[in-house]
């Protein structure tokens, strides 16, 4: 009897020492695979500067974490108290709620709660699921860096479960994560205007116009659309240099830039080539449109005063087409068409011949 009795007792403490070393193997595993989660979204922090890219692997690993089936990120934008839906998963098309107020809900109640866990959701803001209805609760997820607000997921789970403290914490590395990626990319977006921006006159310069170009006529190759493109150069602009010093120059420019924006549509993109010429890409224009528009620009600068009361003038060469396998020789075209113009006494206007003919002159009015 005495055997049977340790038996047993050596078996009952064999279970208990099974049991805990199962627990201790279900942490070690939930521990790697928290790790896992967050080596996963750092590294594509660290390896793409793609924004839409990195956020919505951080979206789908937290939505992961909660078993949430749809969630939604939101970033704040600028000078606004208002954020917009950036990314998403599990949503109908055009889902309602692609803009979050920040003082409405379901924001307020959750920067309000003590910790972060899933609020009720209102059906009046609350997005379409793609398997249907629409979701009852919301986790909000702040996506802060240095203390600023950057943006917040929501998290829409299928019941409202208490989170365990491992599974708070790994959200917030996610959301941290995130808000690197925010700042990286917000950082690189700076820099990279910066680049593409002409710093007298802020408009786009010649390296933007080049990009540009090439986009611009891929798209009307696609929908068989006209376009053009304008050369402009102020006429006699060394002499103001030479007269009234380079800081009045830069004026000049500065002015004219302006007056080269109020001129064209605002689909048009404008830029500063280089020194005193301006460049214009025209969509969908033909050679008359492209010639109006460079008339209205050329009369505009005619009847302009300028810094220190100059009055001056502009030469412009015009280059269009329909002509998919003419469209890449347009920015030579009219660069030959302002010589042109600049040749046979300035201030007016030349339209290139893409068959090899001289440029011709423009009637002015």
């Amino acid at each position: 009897m005495v055997a049977i009795a340790l038996l047993l007792l050596a078996l009952v403490r064999l279970q208990r020492q099974a049991q805990q070393l199962r627990l201790a193997v279900q942490a070690e595993e939930a521990a790697y695979l928290r790790m896992k989660v967050l080596l996963s979204v750092t590294e594509a922090v660290n390896s793409s500067l793609a924004l839409d890219d990195v956020l919505h692997h951080a979206l789908t690993h937290a939505g992961r974490l909660v078993g949430a089936p749809a969630a939604a990120l939101y970033l704040v934008r600028p000078g606004s108290a208002e954020m917009t839906r950036e990314s998403s998963y599990g949503l109908t098309a055009r889902a309602r709620g692609s803009a979050r107020a920040l003082g409405d809900e379901p924001l307020r109640s959750a920067f309000n709660a003590e910790q972060i866990g899933t609020v009720p959701l209102a059906e009046a803001i609350a997005p379409g699921l793609e398997q249907g209805g629409h979701p009852k609760n919301v986790l909000v997820l702040p996506i802060q860096r240095s203390g600023l607000l950057m943006g917040v997921m929501e998290l829409y789970p299928v019941n409202r479960a208490r989170l365990a403290h491992e599974q708070l914490e790994l959200l917030q590395g996610v959301a941290a994560q995130a808000a690197t990626a925010i700042s990286h990319a917000q950082l690189y977006r700076q820099q990279e205007q910066t680049s593409l921006t002409d710093e007298l006159t802020h408009l786009p310069n010649r390296r933007y116009l080049t990009q540009r170009y090439v986009q611009e006529v891929q798209r009307a190759k696609r929908g068989h659309k006209p376009i053009a493109f304008l050369m402009i150069d102020l006429d006699h602009f060394k002499e103001v240099n030479d007269n009234h010093g380079h800081l009045v120059g830069d004026q000049v420019l500065s002015e004219l830039g302006s007056i080269l924006v109020r001129s064209v549509r605002e689909s048009d993109v404008c830029a500063r080539y280089g020194g005193e010429e301006f460049g214009a890409i025209i969509h969908e224009a033909t050679v008359e449109g492209a010639r109006i528009l460079a008339e209205r620009l050329r009369k505009s600068v005619e009847k302009a005063t300028f810094p220190s009361g100059l009055k001056l003038t502009v030469s412009v060469g015009i280059a269009a087409t329909d002509d998919p396998e003419q469209m890449p020789e347009l920015v030579e075209a009219a660069d030959r068409a302002l010589y042109e113009a600049k040749e046979h006494g300035r201030n007016q206007i030349r339209i290139a011949s893409l068959a090899g003919a001289k440029p011709a002159e423009a009637r002015t009015c």
